[in-house]
């Protein structure tokens, strides 16, 4: 099942290489904190990060409960052009499943 959320990438050509940065909107619950009724809020979390330009995996990032609510991510890839696509994927331990895409500038 893939959700709709509010996730946000931007991809921009600098100094040749290409500079990707990434917001995912995601509550990353760790299974251990609580709601106001004192129960246990389920664990729910991004688990696997992928990540390709012109459907070439570049990058993968396999994510824990460490990971903080709405994680922010920033990476540099060698190379790249104006007009490249750049696309993310993200899937979490209950099977959630979000996607977004960019094109450098």
């Amino acid at each position: 099942m893939t959700t709709q959320t509010r996730d946000r990438i931007r991809a921009k050509l600098q100094d040749d290489n290409t500079v990707v940065r990434i917001l995912l909107a995601h509550p990353m619950h760790t299974g251990r904190g609580k709601n106001e009724q004192d129960e246990l809020i389920p664990a729910e979390f991004i688990q696997d990060i992928r990540c390709w330009r012109n459907n070439e995996e570049v990058l993968t990032v396999k994510c824990g409960t460490a990971t903080s609510r709405n994680p922010y991510f920033a990476f540099q890839l060698n190379g790249g052009e104006i007009g490249d696509v750049i696309r993310l994927r993200w899937v979490d331990n209950i099977g959630a499943k979000g996607t977004a895409e960019t094109t450098v500038v």
